[in-house]
C-alpha cells in the first residue's frame, strides 16, 4: 500500500510540476504579440466584452472565433482562478502524507486532493492558451479594439 501510494504520489507530483511548467510558459506569451490586447483579456476577459459590444469592422469568421473562445474563458476561469484553494490542498495532502496513519481511504483522499489541484492548474492553461491564441488572432484589431474599451469604460 505505501509502494502505491509513493507511486502515484511521485507521479501525480511531476505531473502538476509538468502542467504549471507549462501554465508558467503560457503566462510569459501572453502579451509578447500585442500588449493592449493583452490587458483587455485579463481576468474573464470582460474588457474584450465591452470593447466589442458593437462589433468593429471584423469579419464574420473572426466575430465566430472570439465568442467561441470567451464562452471557453469564461467556462474555465471560475476554476483557473482557484489557485490559493490549489496551495492549500497540496499543503493539507502533504501533512496527509508525513503525518496520518496510512491505510486505503487515506490513499484515496490523497490522490483525490492530487487530482483536483491538476484540474486547476488544467484549467489555468487553458485559459492561458486560450488568452494567447485570441492575443495573435486580435493584434491587427488593437489599437481599434483599445480605443473602443476606452471610449466605453
Amino acid at each position: 500500500m505505501t509502494l502505491f501510494l509513493k507511486i502515484t504520489d511521485f507521479l501525480l507530483l511531476y505531473l502538476l510540476i509538468a502542467l504549471w511548467v507549462g501554465d508558467f510558459f503560457s503566462m510569459k506569451m501572453q502579451g509578447k504579440s500585442s500588449e493592449y490586447v493583452s490587458k483587455l483579456l485579463r481576468k474573464d476577459a470582460g474588457r474584450l466584452k465591452i470593447a466589442i459590444k458593437d462589433p468593429v469592422h471584423m469579419s464574420a469568421q473572426t466575430q465566430a472565433f472570439i465568442s467561441k473562445k470567451l464562452v471557453s474563458i469564461n467556462r474555465w476561469f471560475w476554476l483557473a482562478n482557484k489557485n490559493v484553494m490549489m496551495i492549500l490542498i497540496l499543503g493539507l495532502q502533504q501533512w496527509l502524507v508525513i503525518t496520518a496513519k496510512q491505510n486505503w481511504g487515506l490513499v484515496v483522499i490523497e490522490l483525490v486532493m492530487l487530482v483536483i489541484c491538476g484540474v486547476i492548474l488544467a484549467a489555468d492553461l487553458r485559459v492561458n492558451h486560450v488568452r494567447v491564441e485570441l492575443e495573435k488572432e486580435l493584434k491587427p484589431y488593437e489599437d481599434r479594439l483599445w480605443f473602443e474599451y476606452q471610449l466605453r469604460s
